[in-house]
C-alpha cells in the first residue's frame, strides 16, 4: 500500500468544508468597512452556501453509487 493513502478525497472535502466556514467567519468579523447587519448576512451566505457545497459532495461520493 502506498503511504499516500492516508486521507481519503471524501474526507478531505469535509475538512476544507470546515476550514471555510472557519476562516470565512472570521474574515467577515473582522472586516471594519460593513455594518453589523451585513456582517450577520454575509456570515449566513457563507454557512448555507458551503452547507449547500457540503451536501452536493455527499451525494457526488456516498449517494450516487448506490
Amino acid at each position: 500500500m502506498s503511504n499516500l493513502c492516508w486521507i481519503s478525497l471524501p474526507e478531505i472535502g469535509y475538512i476544507v468544508g470546515i476550514a471555510v466556514i472557519i476562516f470565512g467567519i472570521t474574515a467577515v468579523r473582522q472586516n471594519p468597512f460593513i455594518t453589523r447587519g451585513q456582517k450577520i448576512l454575509w456570515i449566513l451566505t457563507i454557512i448555507v452556501l458551503n452547507w449547500i457545497g457540503l451536501l452536493l459532495y455527499y451525494y457526488t461520493y456516498y449517494m450516487k453509487n448506490k
